[in-house]
């Protein structure tokens, strides 16, 4: 080996040896290593295959480079190779039986080797007028032992162009980078694997809660998506004040897997809150009580007028028996105000209110002499929730969980590409004028991110079809609520023009919201927008 070889093997694995630390894309960097096996051994062509993770019993081509016939490129059409047949027999091609035998293969010349199948190869040279001779098939072995590929170099050249043989000294070489491939390839799959468990962990958290309860549905699944495309929107847009801002692809995952996780503290708020679907439920739902005691004070009503009956006159009997008659239908006009008023509403007018207290005064003594009340103190105030189906007692066990959601991510030990999670995640009750909840934030002190949370949260909220006491809002009305909320400084404004002007809230709408609730309307009339 001359001086000048030593030097371009020396500075080739210089320069592999520092892109091992610089090259973060490792494809890349396989090709790199592929392209200087090539150029220490002055082969013409090299090819990188790689075990298909999902089919091990395939051999996919990942790199593939020919000077001769100018193909540099990753292949995504060419065919996978088989390994085993139906009868678990392994094809005879060079590549397959490197692989097999665990071994390096290397062969002068294929024309004149009958030991694996050329076919393919010799087609390959028909066609284009080439000549595939020397071999040399290198298997890539992992950290634990298994062939995970094959380096495949093809016509080793002198200095005059002649194809000559693999020598001895440029396979070991070979088989040094191979091992270096081997380990790219084995630091990707395992940081590849390690992030799939950790994704796949997350939304079996946000899914576990979604399953909890059919009241928050896909509440945690649907909040990412519409977090993802308004921050898509906010990276293709070049005019207005986020024109400058672009979320590079570190951020875009930082976002995705906190919106995963913003909801994370409701995996500890009792079921009988979120499932709270009518204000009486708890275990059950309470209205099936005082129906009950509805038929027993109709029934004592009707018994102490039997009781009276001997002691009355005939027309004292018809009086009694007709205001009797007048008050049971006005006991079943009242339950049916109070199984209309249990259902829970935008809206709960005082007047209403007012006609559950005066129901909840009435008393009677039953047969044994017992004082009873239609209504207990705690039916009355649940009762009269003037909005949804929660006290607010239980609206701030609601809250808190954000407070819980806080302290779990703040918890964990994070890499450096996910610091902001806590951040992102569990700000999405914050307001820009400082009025939101559990720290009371303002604008300056949420990030972008942050802010993209609260108007995917809320618009989410708004348009699900799936909550107790409403169906899901029409497109219009949501979006009117939250222009009033840029109005009120509660979101951010500059985003909402964002996701009404790139139509945003209309691609999620159409993919996740019933064609009942996609209304026309005027988006220049929208609040928020001027």
């Amino acid at each position: 080996m001359s001086t000048t070889d030593t030097h371009e093997i020396i500075h080739q694995l210089a320069d592999l040896t520092s892109a091992l630390t610089t090259e973060k894309d490792h494809i890349r960097l396989l090709d790199r290593i592929i392209q200087g096996c090539m150029q220490l051994t002055n082969a013409d062509a090299g090819t990188l295959y790689t075990l298909n993770e999902d089919d091990e019993n395939e051999l996919q081509f990942t790199i593939l480079h020919n000077r001769s016939l100018g193909i540099h490129r990753k292949p995504h059409d060419l065919p996978a190779i088989e390994i085993y047949n139906a009868q678990k027999r392994a094809s005879k091609l060079v590549v397959v039986q490197t692989f097999v035998q665990r071994e390096t293969i290397n062969i002068p010349d294929a024309y004149a080797c009958d030991d694996y199948d050329f076919s393919g190869t010799r087609n390959f040279d028909k066609q284009l007028s080439y000549h595939s001779k020397s071999f040399l098939c290198v298997p890539l072995q992992d950290h634990e032992g298994e062939i995970i590929g094959v380096l495949q170099l093809i016509n080793a050249q002198d200095n005059q162009g002649k194809i000559i043989s693999f020598p001895e000294a440029q396979q070991n070489l070979v088989e040094s980078l191979a091992s270096l491939a081997a380990a790219v390839l084995t630091k990707r799959r395992l940081i590849d694997a390690q992030r799939l468990l950790f994704e796949s962990f997350i939304k079996l958290i946000g899914r576990a809660i979604d399953h909890k309860s059919p009241v928050t549905g896909k509440h945690c699944e649907q909040v990412p998506e519409i977090a993802m495309l308004l921050a898509n929107a906010v990276n293709q847009t070049s005019d207005g004040p986020l024109g400058s801002k672009n979320f590079n692809d570190a951020e875009m995952y930082e976002l995705r897997i906190a919106a995963w996780l913003h909801d994370c503290g409701k995996i500890t708020t009792p079921e009988y809150i979120i499932d709270k679907a009518t204000k009486l439920h708890t275990m059950f739902d309470r209205i099936e009580v005082i129906e009950s005691r509805f038929r027993e004070y109709k029934l004592q009503l009707q018994l102490d007028l039997m009781h009276q009956k001997e002691s009355l006159s005939e027309t004292d009997y018809e009086c009694v028996s007709n205001a009797l008659t007048s008050q049971l239908q006005q006991l079943d006009d009242d339950l049916e105000f109070l199984r209309s008023s249990n259902t829970g509403s935008e809206f709960m007018a005082d007047e209403d209110r007012a006609r559950i207290q005066g129901i909840g005064e009435l008393v009677w003594t039953d047969s044994s002499g017992n004082t009873r009340q239609l209504l207990t103190r705690d039916e009355i105030d649940n009762l009269c929730i003037p909005k949804g189906t929660l006290t607010e007692d239980e609206r701030q066990v609601m809250r808190d969980h954000i407070k819980v959601s806080i302290d779990m991510l703040e918890s964990l030990n994070y890499p450096k590409t996910l610091q902001r999670v806590p951040e992102i995640a569990c700000n999405h009750h914050e307001h820009m004028d400082g009025s939101g909840y559990p720290r009371g934030l303002t604008a300056d002190q949420l990030s972008i991110r942050a802010r993209i949370m609260c108007i995917a949260d809320i618009f989410e909220a708004l348009t699900s079809p799936d909550r107790p006491y409403k169906k899901g809002m029409l497109l219009s009305q949501a979006m009117n609520i939250l222009g009033r909320m840029v109005e009120d400084n509660h979101l951010d404004k500059d985003l909402f023009q964002l996701f009404v002007s790139s139509g945003t809230y209309l691609e999620y709408a159409k993919k996740h919201m019933t064609p009942r609730q996609i209304d026309q309307f005027d988006l220049a009339a929208l609040p928020g927008l001027n």
